[in-house]
Parts: structure tokens; sequence; C-alpha cells
């Protein structure tokens, strides 16, 4: 059983990202910059390929990635990463320890200033919608399989670089459920991710609670406005009453069904 590791990043002008990471396995890395070419490295333990576009957008990296796999099973990645040693060994032993899964979320360790201020566990069991959308995609391995046979990709307006910012894991998440895969959590912890900084978070203002709005509204259509209350009453330290903060969302819910961005003054 074959594992490729997919990286999304920025501005890489080398492949120096994949020893950083500490990368042992095959992997594709989808690289963001003002230039295009694929450049190639055979390691000892597989083949590193880093494919680099001039496009912008999450969701598009990753699909690129993806579109490049050929592994049995993907592990997707964010370029903050760093993995633990055995990480490759252990994902592929977790698929064969649960051949019924098509997709399987993994621990992690959050690292801010230098230092491990989070520890995300998760026991073995099957997930479900309601108890699964707090997965980012950096803790996600899928069998390639299952996504080619479902047409499953990430959609490309959300995410930083779009319209709309986070939330493209959420909704890949939502779509693998909506088609029938079989989600589980492992307890295998993969790395560390370091959270110093966010590539989309620019603080708790208007179009954050306007796209989550969006976000609502795709992901649960038919709830959209309850779940408006959750993200308006969740975000509260934020300087804005509770009153407008639901007002943002539910014109994020309403601009959803058209995919308007925000505009000031809405």
């Amino acid at each position: 059983m074959k594992l490729q590791i997919l990286v999304a990043t920025m501005h890489q002008k080398d492949m120096l990202i994949a020893e950083k990471m500490n990368i042992c396995c095959d992997s594709v890395i989808a690289n963001q910059a003002d230039r295009e070419d694929i450049i190639t490295q055979k390691k000892d333990f597989g083949e590193i390929k880093m494919i680099t576009t001039p496009t912008r957008g999450v969701g598009l990296n990753r699909n690129i990635a993806l579109m490049a796999a050929d592994a049995d099973i993907v592990l997707f990645a964010d370029d903050d990463m760093v993995y633990y040693d055995g990480t490759d060994r252990a994902v592929v032993e977790a698929f064969r320890q649960l051949p019924q899964a098509d997709v399987i979320l993994f621990g992690l360790d959050i690292l801010k200033n230098g230092r491990i201020t989070e520890k995300r566990r998760t026991p073995i069991r099957r997930l479900h919608v309601w108890n699964s959308m707090r997965f980012g995609t950096c803790r996600m391995a899928v069998r390639r399989s299952a996504l080619v046979q479902k047409n499953i990709t990430f959609h490309q307006a959300f995410g930083g670089g779009c319209a709309f910012s986070a939330g493209e894991d959420s909704l890949f998440l939502k779509t693998c459920f909506d088609k029938g895969l079989k989600v589980y959590s492992h307890t295998h912890v993969l790395g560390t991710c370091c959270k110093d900084s966010s590539s989309w978070f620019v603080g708790y203002n208007e179009k954050f609670f306007y796209d989550k709005g969006v976000l609502a509204r795709l992901l649960f259509p038919k709830t959209s406005y309850l779940i408006a209350w959750y993200f308006a009453i969740r975000f509260k330290d934020t300087g804005f009453g509770l009153l407008k903060r639901l007002r943002l969302v539910y014109d994020g819910v309403r601009g959803g069904k058209t995919m308007t961005p925000y505009k000031s003054g809405i």
C-alpha cells in the first residue's frame, strides 16, 4: 500500500521544504509562485515532485496536488507541519487496521512560539458529520480511489487566497460524508503544526462573520440560519455586539445563495 503526502505551499524557490517538514515518503508539493515548472527529485525512500504554478487559492492548489497523485493513500499537508519519524508507516498501518475506512483523521500537536501548546488527540472510532467539522485538512488521509470514484475535490472559493476565508477543509469533509465515504479517527499523532501566524486570518472583522454565513449556507443549507447563531455566539470577544454579529452571518447566509463575496457597507 503506497502513501503520498500532498503539500500545499507558496513561494518556494527550491525543494528544501520537504526536508524541513521531515517528509520521508513519496510526495507531491503544489507550490503557488510567479512561475511555472515541475521538478522531480529521487530519494532513497521514493520520489518528491514539486509542481509550481502561478495560480492562487488553497483549494485549487490542493486539487493540483491531488490530480498529480497516484498512490493508494494520500495524506494532505500544510507547509507549517513537521512530521514525526515513522508517520508514513503509521498512516499505512492505520488503513490496514481499519480496512473499512475511506478517510482517517489523525492527532496533531500545535506549536506556538516554539513550544507545544495544544495536543489534539483522537480515539479510534467512526465519525459522523456532527462530530467531525473541527478537523483540518492537514489531519486527513484518504483512499485516493474513493475520491476518484466519487469525484470529490476541494472547493476553490474558500481558504487562503480565495474570495471566502477558511472553510475548504469542512466543505471537503462534508462532501465525503454526503457521498457515502466512511470516516474514522485514529490515535496516531502525525507531528507538529505551527500556529504563530495565518495566511488568511486578519482578525474578527465584518468579512470574517459574513464568510461564516456563506460557509454555513454551503455546509447545511436547510439549517444555515440556526448554524448562524452558533457562529454569532461562539466568536463573542470580537468588538461586535451579538446582534451585529448575527446580522453579518445572516447576510452571509443570504449571500451564499449566489456566492456573492463580502462588500464593505452591506
